[in-house]
């Protein structure tokens, strides 16, 4: 049999056949032609197996030296530690962020790169990884002295253990400090915005009130007596006819004082002074009765609840916004305002069954040209007394506007 086409044998089966070989021989049974041949049969799997194994080990060599190169110009520090939390091993990146070779690193605590202030945490989050036994990732965030001066650094740690192994805590250090300066200044723009947001609409409530009183005092008594005037003429108006007109002339103005008298309500409200559940609860029966549109105000409970003015007014001006951008888009016959409280929440909602908008990007641009400011108005005062509004709509199946604010106490 052709031992080139046996199953490949180990080393230690070739040998064991090498000295059955032998031993065959010396007895007579087996020539020495063929024992030779046997030999170099086996020398030849030999070393094939030899160069297969010097393959494999080249290739094992140069995946490893990729694996060091990543791990050691990875763009984030890697450190590992022991269980208290001192630097058995750490990468080239890790070494150069905290400034100091990594010859002088490996061996020396955790603990003393960490800020005075954070060493308590860095001690804690050391022991929560110590006793983490479900696998999860641990992550904290700490200021640490590094090259560059104090940094803020998030850890993440990931135990590691496994038979004879001693555990250790396999973890990254990642910069974050460019990232928290541009939160800390989004943040600081956002409140920003906010304070100019909040004068802005103090500035356009103060101009609502202003033409509030000139439209009352004004516009709205000139419409009165106008009317009484016409009420004159009607009674000693010679014929049907002409009693007739100033009866429709009587009818126009009746509904422009009606509108006038909303309009009035809208940009002074007035009732606000009762709190803004009463407020809103006039409103909406006014704006029912201007546009013909049956609406209906639920509160669950807060009949009597007080706010501060500035959060009163706000929610007043919200349900009027809402209200009047569905007098003029939505063609809706009914109309829904709900005030409760849900936990540690105010929840305000207006829904209607009007025809309601696509709220994709592209159609959502649309509907804020459509809507004008309204939808904005809402949001910048939601903003201002740190409520959330959110809005879902989809055409044909009317529109939900949902405003929640943190429940603050009552005031006395």
């Amino acid at each position: 049999m052709d031992r080139r086409m046996s199953p490949r044998r180990s080393a230690r089966e070739i040998a064991n056949e090498l000295e059955r070989l032998t031993a065959l021989g010396s007895s007579g049974e087996r020539d020495r032609t063929t024992l030779l041949h046997e030999v170099q049969v086996y020398q030849e799997e030999l070393t094939v197996q030899n160069e297969e194994l010097l393959r494999a080990q080249t290739a094992l060599e140069e995946s490893r030296d990729r694996f060091i190169d990543l791990y050691d110009f990875a763009p984030n520090g890697y450190v590992t530690l022991d269980p208290n939390g001192i630097v058995l091993q750490i990468n080239l990146t890790g070494a150069s962020m905290l400034g100091k070779a990594r010859d002088v690193i490996e061996g020396m605590p955790i603990l003393g790169f960490a800020q005075k202030e954070h060493r308590v945490r860095m001690l804690d989050f050391l022991r929560r990884c110590r006793l983490e036994t479900s696998g999860r990732e641990l992550a904290t965030e700490l200021m640490i002295r590094t090259s560059d001066g104090v940094r803020d650094m998030q850890f993440i740690c990931k135990p590691r253990r496994g038979g004879a192994q001693r555990e250790t805590l396999f973890t990254a250090m990642i910069d974050v400090t460019e990232r928290r300066a541009f939160e800390a200044e989004r943040e600081v723009a956002a409140r920003e915005h906010a304070a100019l947001a909040a004068q802005l609409i103090s500035i356009q409530d103060e101009e609502r009130r202003r033409i509030a009183r000139d439209l009352h005092d004004g516009v709205g008594q000139q419409v009165t007596a106008l009317r009484l005037l016409l009420d004159v003429l009607g009674n000693g108006a010679p014929d049907e006819s002409l009693r007739h007109r100033i009866g429709q002339t009587q009818s126009v103005l009746e509904e422009l004082d009606k509108r006038l008298d909303l309009l009035t309500s809208e940009l002074r409200p007035v009732a606000l002074d009762l709190g803004a559940v009463s407020a809103i609860d006039q409103f909406v029966t006014e704006w029912s009765n201007t546009f013909g549109i049956a609406a209906v105000f639920k509160c669950a409970g807060l009949e009597n609840l007080r706010l501060s003015p500035e959060v009163e007014t706000h929610l007043y001006h919200v349900v009027q916004e809402a209200l009047n951008n569905i007098a003029k888009h939505a063609k809706a016959q009914h109309v829904y305002v709900r005030f409760e409280q849900c936990d540690h929440l105010l929840v305000l909602t207006i829904t209607d069954d009007g025809c309601g908008f696509d709220l994709t990007e592209r159609a959502r641009a649309r509907a804020r040209a459509r809507h004008g400011l309204g939808l904005v108005g809402m949001r910048e005062r939601a903003v201002i007394i740190n409520a959330t509004i959110d809005v879902q709509s989809a055409p044909g199946r009317g529109t939900t506007i949902t405003l929640r604010l943190p429940a603050a106490p009552p005031r006395g």
